[in-house]
């Protein structure tokens, strides 16, 4: 950038770039860090798969334009995919967070109104450290590679948000051969399913290392026939089913009413967005209906 000051109409040919240690380039053309504009910033960020960022309640309104790649923005719990040649809206005073859920690199501009600056942002303080949580992926399904990463770290954000450290949770992403075996052979039920829930056993105390949870066995076969028949993307599928395995793994069920909204609740919590319980609970309740007016 040459020449530029404030008051000044010139052209921006390049910007600025502004430190990080989380892997994210900003370059910023127009803002405080730049030509010393107040009114508002502008700048070009490159978010790799798997960035994301604490929460933040800025005091300012950010429009996020994204070129390639896809921006998940989580607005007071609600979670919503800006994806490449769309733009997205977070208005000031919003609690949002910012991630990269995709498989690729996230290429987008954000404009901030008024300008960006750091005391602005009231980024929330990173969360003391504890204890690390381990998660061990084996991959079964010939394209299940593509989102092993993908599930590993959901799966260790969702271990934070439901405050548990020093765990392992063991992964496994399969065909519908597979889970139909592991289906047949474990629930009686000779059909492939979505997914499936192994608690492990207690261990004596004082055993070293993590606590391990269990296990959860994903069909990639399903996620892909599921998310095409309900319209959702297949990382928003296999996000619903880690989810649901894991509260498994912790408990959870939803055979009661009392105990299906809790469990929907906490789906909810780690989505951003209603999951596999809320939805049947749906269903179940539009089928009441009907039947009540036959």
């Amino acid at each position: 950038m040459s020449g530029a000051r404030r008051g000044n109409g010139v052209r921006l040919r390049k910007g600025k770039l502004i430190p990080r240690d989380d892997g994210k380039r900003i370059e910023e053309f127009v803002g405080a860090a730049t030509t010393h504009t107040d009114a508002a910033s502008v700048a070009r960020m490159l978010a790799p798969p798997g960035w994301s960022e604490p929460a933040q309640r800025p005091e300012f309104d950010e429009v996020v334009i994204v070129l390639t790649g896809e921006l998940t923005v989580v607005v007071e719990g609600r979670r919503e995919r800006i994806a490449a040649g769309e733009v997205g809206l977070v208005p000031r005073g919003k609690r949002v967070v910012y991630r990269n859920d995709g498989q690729g690199a996230c290429d987008y501009w954000s404009v901030c109104a008024p300008a960006f600056r750091p005391e602005l942002a009231h980024m929330e303080a990173p969360k003391p450290r504890v204890q690390e949580n381990h998660v061990v992926i084996q991959v079964a399904h010939g394209q299940g590679r593509d989102f092993a990463r993908l599930l590993t770290t959901w799966a260790k954000d969702y271990l934070v948000q439901l405050e548990l450290s020093g765990v392992e949770l063991s992964l496994s992403l399969v065909d519908d051969r597979a889970i139909r075996r592991l289906n047949r052979t474990w629930r009686q039920k000779d059909k492939a399913t979505d997914v499936l829930s192994f608690p492990a056993g207690d261990l004596p105390k004082g055993t070293p290392g993590p606590r391990p949870l269990g296990d959860v066995v994903i069909s990639l076969d399903t996620a892909k026939r599921q998310a095409k028949e309900y319209g959702r993307t297949l990382e928003s599928e296999l996000a619903r089913y880690l989810a649901h395995g894991l509260l498994h793994l912790l408990g959870h069920d939803h055979e009661r009413p009392r105990d299906a909204k809790r469990m929907a609740a906490l789906e909810e919590q780690l989505l951003g967005e209603r999951g596999m319980v809320a939805d049947s609970l749906q269903m179940d309740a539009k089928a009441r209906r009907v039947r009540s007016l036959m």
